[in-house]
């Protein structure tokens, strides 16, 4: 299938619309600075704003910061939504051949091309399990509807099913296997006008699973891409 891409002016984003009184109990728990809170607040925001239909998605969980904005953003637009959260609950796995770094370690020390099942193991990084997430939540005053896919991606997204669309699809894999995977069977289930915002634009392994999906299948697509702050780009775009 190949098709168009229409583009949200994502660095147009009002970050100023959202003060740091709103998510001032978050902050401390995130790994995401505050423009990248702000950017998942306003994300959820826009697809009740536009009245997209479906659930959201959020690949890469780990101690619940997005989940807990996109929730508030919901709740503050009356239009409460089912998620569905995909996480290993135990840390970012090891690299793979595409990527050029281990998120929050740096210098890649394992075997890139030993075997996939090798490599879905934790590095330790971003580790929190889904009782945290759930306490986490709980504090933040964010109670909805959550299912908590637990896993490692490859062996649970291709198994994903849902009554209704995807409207906003947040993926936060960092690495470059973890992003593929989620865009090859989670992208075809976004709705027309649903969300997709990458969070890990920066690493280069997630960029280039990003550029090479999109070129292959949706090769008039420009996405846009926004930074906000501490190294971190996220990239977003319409689905048509």
């Amino acid at each position: 299938h190949r098709g168009d891409c229409i583009s949200w002016p994502v660095m147009n984003y009002p970050y100023h619309t959202v003060p740091d009184s709103w998510f001032a109990d978050i902050v401390p728990y995130a790994y995401a600075t505050k423009d990248g809170l702000r950017h998942g607040y306003l994300s959820a925001k826009y697809i009740a704003d536009a009245k997209v239909p479906g659930v959201v998605v959020e690949c890469g969980v780990a101690n619940g910061a997005q989940v807990g904005m996109m929730s508030r953003a919901l709740r503050d637009a009356n239009d409460p939504r089912r998620f569905h959260l995909f996480d290993s609950f135990e840390g970012i796995p090891m690299a793979g051949p595409k990527d050029t770094e281990q998120p929050g370690i740096g210098l890649i020390q394992d075997d890139v091309d030993a075997p996939l099942a090798e490599r879905l193991k934790t590095s330790g990084v971003s580790a929190c399990s889904a009782d945290q997430v759930k306490a986490n939540l709980r504090k933040w005053g964010c109670f909805g509807e959550y299912a908590y896919h637990r896993g490692w991606f490859q062996d649970t997204v291709p198994h994903f099913h849902s009554l209704l669309p995807i409207a906003l699809l947040r993926l936060d894999g960092d690495l470059y296997e973890s992003t593929m995977v989620c865009l090859e069977h989670l992208y075809p289930l976004v709705a027309p006008g649903g969300l997709v915002v990458i969070d890990d634009y920066a690493l280069a392994g997630c960029a280039t699973a990003v550029n090479e999906y999109l070129h292959d299948h949706y090769p008039d697509c420009r996405l846009q891409a926004a930074d906000v702050g501490g190294g971190s780009r996220i990239a977003t775009w319409t689905k048509p």
